[in-house]
């Protein structure tokens, strides 16, 4: 399916579908939103999907990190992020993302009769996978509760040097509890709520979520997408 096929989405509407998620699971569960986010128990108990880490197939290129494929409900996670909790919960909340924003064209777009694999490695990156990216960062890291966490962190601290960016971004995660957030996503995602500038950016912010894969059970290519497995 072509980028343009999906519904453009602004990052407000973004933010506010990942905060509906965040609050239909908590709600679901009984208790109030508390951090690390179960991404997993979300995935997999929540929305119904199976995560295969796999080195096979697309995924024996570490620049692709995931994928979905939404007729089989799985969630496809490179290998190389397994050991790696905050690569491992973005890829995965990534994947989720493009459950929530793209999974009703994507079906729509199939009851068509369009037949094609959308595929993300390095480039220039689509509108969906920035999209994703967002939600990612707005479901495992709620604007609630880091910005509570970084105003509590006294003296206000400085910024203005990536290091002491990091070191920003380090209280935040360890005041807050993000154990599954690694520290560049912090800082974007601190960058994005306007707590602290981005004047060094260029260089520093995470580029985003390379290598996203959404698959198409179809004919004509269920034998290529097996070897993903």
């Amino acid at each position: 399916m072509a980028n343009e096929q999906y519904p453009k989405r602004s990052l407000d509407e973004v933010e506010i579908l990942a905060n509906g998620l965040n609050i239909s699971y908590f709600t679901s569960v009984e208790i109030d939103l508390t951090v690390p986010i179960p991404i997993e128990d979300i995935a997999e108990h929540f929305l119904g999907y199976s995560i295969d880490i796999t080195d096979e197939g697309l995924f024996s290129d570490p620049n692709f990190l995931g994928g979905i494929d939404f007729e089989q409900n799985l969630i496809y996670v490179n290998a190389s992020v397994e050991d790696h909790d905050g690569r491992y919960a973005f890829t995965v909340a990534h994947e989720i993302g493009h459950h929530v924003l793209h999974r009703e064209a994507y079906l729509n777009d199939k009851e068509q009769g369009k037949r094609e694999i959308l595929c993300r490695d390095s480039g220039e990156k689509p509108q969906i996978e920035i999209e994703a990216d967002r939600f990612a960062a707005a479901l495992l890291m709620p604007s609630s509760v880091v910005l509570e966490t970084f105003n509590r962190i006294k003296p206000k601290p400085k910024a203005s040097t990536i290091g002491q960016a990091r070191g920003v971004a380090n209280e935040v995660i360890k005041e807050g509890g993000f154990s599954n957030v690694s520290n560049t996503a912090m800082i974007n995602r601190l960058i994005d709520l306007g707590a602290i500038k981005a004047a060094y950016q260029n260089g520093l912010v995470h580029k985003g979520h390379r290598g996203s894969l959404i698959t198409r059970m179809v004919r004509g290519t269920l034998a290529k997408l097996k070897s993903f497995r």
